[in-house]
């Protein structure tokens, strides 16, 4: 049995995935400049730039791209972002729980997190 918290497990993993296709999606294909997503992402520019170049968030990264389900919710995060919606943090909590499943059908199994046990039960 493993002290490590889930949301360890998904900090390092799924998160860091998540961003790097959010910060390709606001810059490559809407255009933002770097400066801007970084602000709006809540990162330095540096991290959008890491991002971007696969030094960071490529561990998972391929899995959750081949899932469509999931581009389906990260392009309607990146549609939303730099909009007047507040509370756009809270997709990250949705996102996250979605790649584990995504990430279970693929073979990994990380255990829920207090969030996922209290939505499914």
């Amino acid at each position: 049995m493993s002290i490590t918290p889930p949301c360890e497990i998904s900090v390092k993993e799924i998160l860091p995935a998540i961003r790097s296709i959010i910060a390709t999606k606001l810059v490559k294909d809407r255009g933002m400049p770097i400066y801007r997503a970084a602000i709006l992402m809540g990162v330095t520019p540096a991290a959008v730039a890491n991002y971007m170049n696969g030094k960071r968030g490529n561990l998972v990264k391929d899995i959750i791209e081949n899932d469509d389900e999931m581009m389906e919710m990260i392009d309607e995060l990146v549609k939303k972002i730099g909009s007047d919606e507040n509370n756009l943090s809270s997709y990250y909590c949705i996102l996250c729980s979605e790649g584990k499943k995504v990430l279970k059908r693929n073979g990994m199994d990380i255990p829920l997190c207090i969030y996922e046990t209290s939505v499914t039960h």
